[in-house]
């Protein structure tokens, strides 16, 4: 279970591989309308889903509104109740709130969540720390199995429960989709861009909020080496977009900025490109920064949770605060003026990625519900 349809398609192959693994007839509760960004290509997936004898279930679940998603709980009930399901894992801290709500389904035997990110963190607000830690904390007392996907997740659900806490390599990326041609790539990815062959391509991937923190990025640029030619590719919708382009024109870098909206090439972007900076305030195990480590570019990234997980800093990256674009600037110019260290950092991740990919997640994920019966 997950709200929203893309937190399947996206993040949950892995279980659903493991779950068939293990002999279980799979199903997916989410809102699988078609909607903007990662949602437009739910109906495809639903398809998709069907041809593999996985079964969908939509509800109208709804983004940041748990007042109506509550009302759904009845129809949760009567969705496990009438299959009689074995397990039940639910994703995201919404996913996991709804089901703790749920009665006793009395014909459902094992209860697993996966957060993908808590919302109180190391550097959150008191009132983070005073509201939605203790929330966490209920929710996981419901369940069989609490899965982590970095180390400070980890420790919290070892506090709160070892017998029950689980820790898995992320999602399972799929190592070989990020595997193409570098040169290929940069011929036709950049003319499509309107981005010159020659420059040094910055790239960021993630939705236009402000947790993702671009405008850092872009105010660090004001500053950086401008005789190495560097340009920013951003990837993602969202309600940040107008915001965004103002700050872009403020700057004066209205050439060297690209938005580039929602993106199904991403490997072949990360191809095209240089440098990953991934500026976030608030992540759990983020798939992008894995996938451009897979595809061989050096990372930098905000020392916050997660991300520390993956990059070391003056190792295969750099790491920042995400508060602050003078760090930005000085990092992202050691690295836009050093070809041997950009390359050097770029095979380290992709060496590093390989224990993250698909084959080792699903082998987690089968041994824990394996453990469950």
């Amino acid at each position: 279970m997950a709200p929203m349809g893309s937190v399947h398609r996206r993040f949950n192959k892995a279980n659903i591989e493991a779950l068939k693994e293990c002999g279980y007839e799979v199903h997916l509760l989410a809102n699988f309308s078609v909607g903007d960004g990662p949602e437009v290509h739910n109906a495809d997936f639903v398809k998709e889903c069907e041809g593999k004898g996985i079964y969908t279930h939509s509800l109208p679940f709804s983004r940041g509104s748990l007042l109506k998603n509550i009302n759904l709980i009845s129809s949760i009930n009567s969705l496990i109740q009438s299959h009689g399901f074995q397990i039940v894992h639910t994703h995201t801290e919404t996913g996991g709130i709804l089901l703790r709500l749920c009665k006793n389904p009395q014909n459902a035997s094992f209860f697993c969540f996966t957060p993908h990110g808590m919302s109180f963190y190391k550097g959150s607000s008191l009132i983070s720390q005073l509201v939605y830690r203790p929330i966490e904390k209920w929710i996981c007392q419901r369940m069989d199995a609490n899965l982590a996907m970095n180390r400070e997740e980890m420790d919290s659900l070892l506090k709160w429960n070892r017998k029950t806490a689980r820790f898995v390599h992320g999602i399972g990326l799929d190592i070989s989709r990020m595997k193409v041609s570098s040169e290929s790539c940069r011929n036709g990815i950049r003319k499509g861009l309107k981005i010159p062959e020659d420059a040094l391509l910055i790239l960021s991937i993630g939705e236009l909020n402000t947790n993702k923190n671009h405008a850092a990025v872009i105010k660090a640029l004001k500053s950086v080496d401008r005789a190495v030619r560097p340009y920013y590719l951003i990837c993602g919708v969202g309600e940040e977009e107008a915001n965004l382009k103002k700050l872009i024109k403020e700057s004066g870098l209205e050439e060297y900025v690209t938005l580039a909206g929602y993106r199904s090439d991403i490997p072949q972007i990360v191809a095209a490109s240089d440098i990953f900076v991934f500026p976030s305030f608030h992540e759990g195990l983020p798939v992008s920064v894995l996938e451009a480590m897979a595809g061989g570019l050096p990372v930098m990234a905000s020392a916050i949770r997660g991300n520390v997980d993956l990059i070391t800093d003056d190792n295969n990256g750099y790491l920042f605060s995400p508060e602050n674009p003078d760090e930005i600037t000085d990092k992202l110019n050691r690295l836009l003026t050093s070809a041997e260290k950009r390359k050097k950092m770029g095979e380290l991740n992709a060496q590093l990625a390989e224990q993250y990919s698909f084959d080792v997640v699903k082998k987690e994920l089968v041994d824990i519900y394996s453990g469950l019966k």
